[in-house]
């Protein structure tokens, strides 16, 4: 009777327990996550009409808790969002902290890029509900980081050494070692 309560207690215990066994570690999501992800479809705007747009989203691990994520999506109208910078492992995602002070009246800028059923995820939300914290210093009017695309569309990045010496790459680690010395 003894060995069998001494079950139930630990059953019960791994119910109510968040368990450590689920969560991902940062290199397990960085394999899972690296790579190229693009959608292309056509767009429209008022003056010039239909147009091919391209969702492009890049994703390279930088060091044991960091990836380098960049976001390039465009939306109706020729409005776009695009942010770059180092992201850290956080409760199971990477999270990007905007170096960046925010606008007055406006949360700090913070993305995070998952994985959620079998999609890549982006969200700049402070909460399920909440507002967007990175929208107004990295989109236009239409554009929003709360982005999924598809597992399937992941590529290898094929232009890793231009990627690693572009502009944006740089001053992520720059940013970086500023951040966190």
């Amino acid at each position: 009777m003894k060995t069998l309560n001494s079950i139930l207690i630990a059953v019960c215990a791994l119910t109510v327990l968040p368990s450590t066994a689920n969560a991902q570690d940062p290199q397990q999501l960085m394999d899972k996550m690296a790579g190229v992800y693009k959608h292309r479809f056509m767009s429209d705007s008022y003056s010039d009409g239909p147009y091919q747009a391209e969702d492009v989203i890049e994703i390279v691990p930088y060091d044991a808790n960091h990836v380098y994520v960049r976001a390039h999506l465009e939306f109706y109208n020729g409005h776009l969002c695009g942010i770059a910078g180092m992201a850290r492992f956080e409760n199971g995602k990477f999270v990007y902290h905007d170096p960046q002070p925010p606008i007055e009246g406006h949360a700090p800028c913070a993305l995070s890029v998952g994985i959620d059923k079998d999609k890549l995820t982006l969200s700049d939300r402070s909460g399920p509900e909440g507002e967007s914290t990175c929208h107004a210093l990295h989109c236009g009017m239409r554009g929003s980081l709360n982005y999924q695309i598809g597992m399937e569309k992941r590529r290898a990045i094929r232009y890793m050494d231009r990627l690693k010496s572009s502009r944006q790459y740089q001053q992520a680690i720059e940013d970086l070692r500023k951040t966190e010395p």
